[in-house]
């Protein structure tokens, strides 16, 4: 509690952000020693200024006349039963803590713990989906979740609705599906998703980093993306336009180094002209049926008997007979536990560029090796 009340202070000084105060907190361990250090500790870490750490310490000397408003703040959680996670709590999820910058605070209503979103997939799209759109949000998120794959979203209209109802409706469900708000958890946004709020504080998660009761503002749903991308393992997007939000939350997710799926759709249509960009410039991977998920998601499942459902994703391959240089990178990639870029296997193997693509592409027609998003290659599950 002592930490939550410092961590919280150090969220209202101007001019720090997540990534700073990760630093701080990574530096020092909690953020109560933060102000415990000295001026030069603080400029000693990375992108903290000695004005910075000036500020910092300065604020301090307020501290003392915060205990009204952080009072204030835990009483208005505590009323509205909202969990605060920090990211220094040993439950903040893991997934979101490996990227680059994580929500310093999560809001959550709702069923929580923190291995609950271990194995999950978001599950983005537009808001005006076509009939074809809704009915493959609905497919998709039920099927992975009666797999044991929490599903992933954004709260939005349409497609993140449609993911959402399929879950709660799938009587075959094992697992729970999330929204991200892009304003306060306990504000419902938007305002038709009422009844749907309300079955998921009972039976789903609610998260949210902006503060309790923060108004919707159209600058935090970008934000809200690195969110629904950072707490799972890959995002399958459905229907977006060129210029689609979903288009972001596939962006962070390729930042991330997560998973990125796509499913195709009519070439005639607006609504599926950013998904068909996505596959057709490799940045996704296109996906018809939860079996190419879940193939390229298996390494970071945890205990989940994937044999039981479509079955592909658990079926091993015997190891194939290749020789020379396809032996050669075959055997590079198989001891990687990420996806190696291109450059990466160019390097280690010493065969140029255009070579190493040559075998990788008859690695790929031989089924051994997968391109994902960004020139990166990984051996077949």
């Amino acid at each position: 509690m002592n930490d939550l009340k410092h961590l919280y202070f150090l969220t209202k000084i101007e001019g720090l952000g997540s990534v700073r105060i990760k630093r701080l907190i990574e530096r020092f361990g909690t953020a109560e020693k933060v102000f415990g250090a000295t001026a030069r500790e603080i400029s000693s870490v990375e992108n903290i200024s000695s004005k910075t750490a000036e500020i910092i310490l300065s604020a301090f000397k307020e501290f003392s006349s915060f205990d009204d408003e952080f009072s204030r703040f835990k009483e208005k959680a505590d009323k509205q039963d909202i969990r605060i996670v920090t990211l220094s709590d040993d439950d903040y999820p893991d997934l979101l803590k490996k990227i680059y910058d994580p929500p310093i605070m999560l809001y959550v209503r709702g069923k929580y713990s923190r291995n609950i979103l271990n194995n999950s997939i978001g599950l983005v799209g537009t808001r005006k989906p076509t009939d074809y759109g809704r009915k493959m949000a609905e497919q998709f998120a039920s099927e992975l979740s009666s797999a044991g794959i929490a599903i992933v979203s954004g709260f939005a209209r349409g497609i993140d609705t449609m993911a959402h109802r399929a879950v709660l409706n799938n009587p075959s469900a094992k697992a729970i599906t999330a929204g991200v708000f892009g304003c306060g958890v306990d504000v419902v946004y938007p305002p038709e998703n009422k009844a749907l709020y309300a079955e998921m504080l009972e039976k789903g998660l609610l998260i949210s980093e902006y503060e309790i009761s923060a108004p919707p503002d159209a600058v935090n749903f970008p934000k809200r993306n690195r969110i629904v991308s950072g707490l799972t393992l890959g995002t399958i997007v459905i229907e977006s336009d060129i210029d689609g939000g979903a288009l972001i939350t596939a962006r962070t997710a390729l930042d991330q180094s997560r998973e990125v799926f796509a499913v195709p759709g009519y070439i005639t249509s607006r609504y599926s002209s950013g998904t068909n960009a996505l596959i057709k410039n490799s940045q996704a991977k296109l996906v018809e049926n939860i079996d190419d998920i879940l193939v390229e998601i298996t390494s970071g499942i945890e205990s989940i008997e994937l044999d039981l459902f479509h079955g592909a994703a658990a079926s091993k391959k015997p190891a194939p007979v290749l020789q020379g240089n396809e032996k050669m990178i075959y055997e590079l990639l198989a001891e990687q536990s990420e996806p190696m870029h291109i450059d990466g296997i160019s390097e280690k193997t010493g065969l140029n560029i255009s070579d190493s693509l040559v075998t990788l592409l008859n690695l790929e027609f031989k089924g051994c090796v997968n391109q994902i998003a960004g020139k990166r290659f990984k051996v077949s599950s």
